[in-house]
């Protein structure tokens, strides 16, 4: 359940066995199902989680319908961090779309982490970094490219979703409408 994530941190930093080991006992596993919630709007988000299966997503309801913000699979992370960061509120929902398995990181023992062994801060900024640049790049994407040229950048940065993810949330994700979604695909 841990091998990929520990994999992944040994290349950010070079941690040792004991810290790795710190690092994932401070885990708790979890489970959300399809349909059911990691995070609902009006909720304050206090944990980070990893996922070791499954799929979720990111979204805000505009007039009832859903309009995926981001998605989010396997050896990932998921977390809305403007209300992780601040204490604050969620204006966001995060909602499996699969059955989903995680390792989930409370705010208080990724804090106490913090205190005994300083250089985990180095994996807070390298994800942040890592959050902040797909951000930036999803952002440039609907600003600057055309709805043919947006779904062929998806299914090069994002093939494994192309199947998981419903057409109607693809679509809204890259701001097209279904319909034209189906005129692209052919």
């Amino acid at each position: 359940m841990y091998s990929h994530l520990t994999e992944e941190i040994k290349t950010i930093a070079d941690f040792t066995d004991a810290e790795i080991a710190l690092f994932n006992n401070s885990f708790e596993p979890a489970e959300v199902r399809k349909g059911e919630y990691f995070l609902k709007e009006g909720q304050i988000s206090r944990h980070l989680g990893y996922i070791t299966r499954g799929l979720m997503m990111h979204y805000k309801l505009a007039d009832g319908v859903e309009i995926p913000a981001d998605f989010t699979l396997e050896n990932n992370w998921v977390a809305y961090l403007k209300s992780f960061a601040s204490g604050t509120p969620s204006d966001m929902n995060i909602k499996a779309l699969e059955d989903t398995q995680l390792l989930l990181l409370s705010g208080q023992k990724m804090n106490e982490l913090f205190e005994i062994q300083p250089r985990f801060m180095a994996l807070r900024s390298y994800y942040t970094e890592l959050s902040f640049t797909r951000n930036t790049e999803y952002a440039s994407s609907l600003a600057t490219l055309n709805a043919r040229d947006r779904y062929y950048k998806f299914m090069k940065d994002s093939p494994e979703l192309i199947n998981r993810v419903p057409q109607y949330l693809i679509a809204a994700y890259l701001g097209i409408k279904p319909q034209s979604l189906s005129r692209i695909k052919k």
